[in-house]
């Protein structure tokens, strides 16, 4: 029996303090993120991010980590940013003859605006039926966070 297991913990910590002129000065910072993970009797994935900014500042991390009991496992992070926007990708997907996981992460901070993220997870086996999917997704602003099934007008 081969166990693989392949973490990313590239939390993508791409931190930026940029003195960016922001129309709208902030008494405290806006956090958020999302995370999510599916397992199966031999696959395992899970991955995470998160953001923040304050309006003079951005910072977004995120991974991922997936695991295959005689089967392949693969993690992939990736961060970009500039002075008024930060996005952060991380998947995981796991397989073995039987079964198969995915799940991914994508989050944005908007300078001194807001931090959405969007969690999507997918498990399948092939005793039938269709594919396992689940999504949640929050924006975080100056006056709360609002979580989603991603189906909403609040995407």
């Amino acid at each position: 029996m081969t166990y693989s297991l392949r973490q990313t913990a590239v939390s993508a910590a791409l931190a930026m303090a940029l003195a960016a002129p922001v129309a709208v000065a902030q008494d405290r910072p806006i956090s958020g993120g999302t995370s999510g993970g599916v397992q199966g009797s031999g696959v395992s994935v899970s991955t995470q991010g998160s953001g923040t900014t304050n309006g003079s500042s951005l910072r977004v991390s995120g991974g991922g980590e997936a695991t295959a009991i005689d089967g392949r496992a693969e993690t992939n992070s990736s961060a970009r940013l500039n002075d008024r926007r930060a996005m952060q990708r991380s998947t995981a997907y796991a397989r073995t003859e039987d079964e198969m996981a995915r799940s991914r992460t994508r989050t944005v901070v908007r300078n001194g605006e807001d931090v959405r993220s969007r969690t999507t997870t997918m498990y399948r086996d092939r005793d039938g039926g269709p594919p396992v999917r689940t999504s949640e997704c929050t924006r975080s602003t100056a006056e709360g966070t609002v979580t989603t099934d991603c189906r909403g007008p609040n995407r």
